[in-house]
């Protein structure tokens, strides 16, 4: 591979460039996404803590419990139970922030070396950025992302090979995507322009000693096989969840700039009949089949969108680069101001305060806090039918002394059967109350206020006579015929997830005037709920008050610019 060369700039000026693109980058880590896994891999790290072991058996389901738990993603849950531990829940904020910011100055500093512009090489990062902003959440896949950036490092700068070694070794034990730094692998090591038999036989060695290295995690060989198996089984039930669907399907995380995006694949090719990009290096020929690589990718399945993001922009740096370079230097320091000010511009709204943030990116305010916490105090233990979502935040808060039916584990535990089985009780398919009673389940436990919850609870209590133990503002409670529920439930002292829980109810009950004070009691000392913010809000238009409506969702879009508050 052949990197640009281009007048060595200042220190200054690199670092001038380099503390604009964390300045960017910092502004599209505030992706909303209201993720399921997080919970389940805090609660993972705990687990293999407790059980002082990384072959891990079930303690938290009904419908698999004993069985072997393949967590292929043991090490990030580890650093996420450990950051957890050390600086608290919230601050989870900070370790996305983070990654987020190391990976894309990476790639930042990956594209200089590539194309010898500042300016490209910042362009470009901000390209691949935004491109994969929506699907940047706080789960271990952005480990896949930076290990990716990593991998490219090692390629360009022709790293021995104890290098790309170790760097597999940590990335097997983190994420399943080293599978796809398995298959970029030769594009990297292979002499494109000096081809000969000795060359693909040291790729063949590299690339054979790589997999082996592979193989060193908990369940060996299984896990390298693993994501091969789940990407060639087309028929898995679990190909459906939506971000395994291809970017044109409806629903699901969208990323509105990647259709715009393609054209810059061909347009860059074009750019190599220009003299002045001939010029300036030789045809990337490695960096063309990556990105074709991560585009069928991508077209299969959106979640490798992010990975296609990146892909581009280092096959489009070394000719974006030449065309750049003849720019004057007063253009690129415009550039350079153009690109602060968007930076400002974007980061601005954002608070840089952990809990408000975290509460927004994780839809933190989702999750059935108050009920979990009244089930506790009051005994509740035993086998729950709960929403897929809840599954990882029940194992968390109880560890296992509420089991669920199914969760984000999906098939590293789970069969098919149990994943359809739960997908007809979500659909409210023919027989899905029979589902429920079969499995054992001694609860239902789901949103009171999503899809058609309304039509599930009348019928479980209507036609079998399931009873109604506890409503919450989000979440009803359920409990078979012949469940023994205590006498009282304890609902504890008061806190920010009871008090909106009783407003809530007295806005059902039509106590508008009531709400409002409740809604404001909470905000009063936690300004960004969101649940309060919209309890306050819908209050005061109950209450034919549109003007203090509209000055309620401007102070809570002050704390967080949510698309959720209405």
């Amino acid at each position: 591979m052949k990197t640009a060369t281009a007048p060595t700039p200042s220190l200054a000026e690199g670092a001038a460039w380099y503390l604009l693109g964390a300045l960017l980058f910092l502004g599209f880590g505030f992706t909303e996404m209201a993720g399921a896994d997080l919970w389940w891999h805090l609660a993972g790290g705990r687990e293999i803590l407790d059980q002082g072991t990384l072959w891990l058996r079930d303690t938290w389901s009904y419908s698999a419990a004993g069985e072997r738990w393949r967590n292929h993603e043991w090490l990030a849950d580890l650093v996420y139970y450990g950051w957890y531990s050390l600086f608290g829940l919230k601050a989870l904020l900070y370790w996305k922030l983070l990654v987020v910011v190391l990976c894309y100055g990476l790639l930042q500093s990956l594209l200089y070396r590539l194309c010898g512009s500042h300016a490209a090489a910042l362009l470009l990062t901000v390209m691949a950025l935004a491109v994969g902003a929506p699907f940047i959440d706080i789960r271990p896949h952005l480990y896949s992302l930076l290990a990716f950036v990593l991998l490219l490092h090692l390629g360009v700068r022709r790293a021995p090979f104890w290098q790309f070694a170790l760097l597999f070794l940590v990335w097997v034990n983190l994420h399943g995507g080293f599978m796809l730094g398995l298959l970029v692998l030769p594009f990297l090591l292979f002499p494109f322009n000096a081809p000969s038999w000795d060359a693909v036989w040291k790729v063949a060695k590299w690339e054979l000693g790589c997999v082996a290295v592979c193989v060193l995690n908990p369940d060996g060989v299984k896990v390298v096989i693993y994501p091969l198996t789940y990407a060639l089984q087309a028929e898995s039930p679990f190909r459906s969840i939506a971000e395994w669907l291809p970017p044109w399907t409806p629903g699901g995380i969208q990323s509105p700039l990647f259709f715009w995006v393609l054209p810059l694949l061909p347009l860059s090719l074009l750019c190599w009949l220009l003299p002045v990009v001939r010029r300036s290096t030789t045809f990337p020929w490695w960096s063309l089949g990556v990105a074709l690589l991560t585009l069928a990718m991508a077209l299969t399945s959106r979640r490798f969108i992010p990975l296609f993001g990146i892909a581009l922009a280092v096959f489009m740096a070394p000719a974006c680069g030449a065309l750049l370079g003849l720019l004057r230097g007063y253009w690129r320091w415009g550039l350079w101001l153009a690109a602060l000010v968007l930076g400002l511009y974007r980061l601005a709204p954002y608070p840089l305060q952990a809990a408000p943030a975290f509460h927004y990116l994780t839809a933190e305010y989702s999750f059935p806090h108050f009920m979990v916490e009244v089930m506790q105090r009051s005994g509740i233990r035993g086998k729950v039918f709960a929403y897929y979502n809840w599954g990882g935040y029940l194992h968390l808060r109880t560890d296992g002394a509420v089991s669920v039916y199914i969760d984000g584990r999906a098939n590293t535990l789970y069969d098919d059967q149990t994943y359809l089985n739960y997908v007809s009780v979500l659909r409210g398919d023919p027989g899905w109350m029979d589902i429920v009673e079969q499995s054992g389940a001694d609860y239902f436990l789901w949103p009171s206020d999503r899809g058609n919850a309304r039509h599930k609870i009348r019928d479980l209590v209507q036609q079998r006579r399931w009873q109604p133990v506890f409503r919450t503002g989000s979440a009803i409670l359920l409990a078979r015929p012949g469940v023994a529920l205590p006498r009282t439930l304890d609902l504890g002292p008061a806190t920010e997830w009871s008090r909106l829980s009783e407003g809530w109810r007295q806005f059902l009950l039509g106590n508008y005037t009531a709400a409002v004070g409740i809604a404001e009691g909470v905000l009063e000392d936690a300004p960004y709920l969101w649940g309060a913010c919209n309890l306050l809000t819908a209050s005061h238009r109950q209450l034919g008050d549109e003007a203090a409506a509209a000055q309620a969702l401007a102070d809570c879009l002050s704390q967080f610019p949510s698309r959720y508050l209405r």
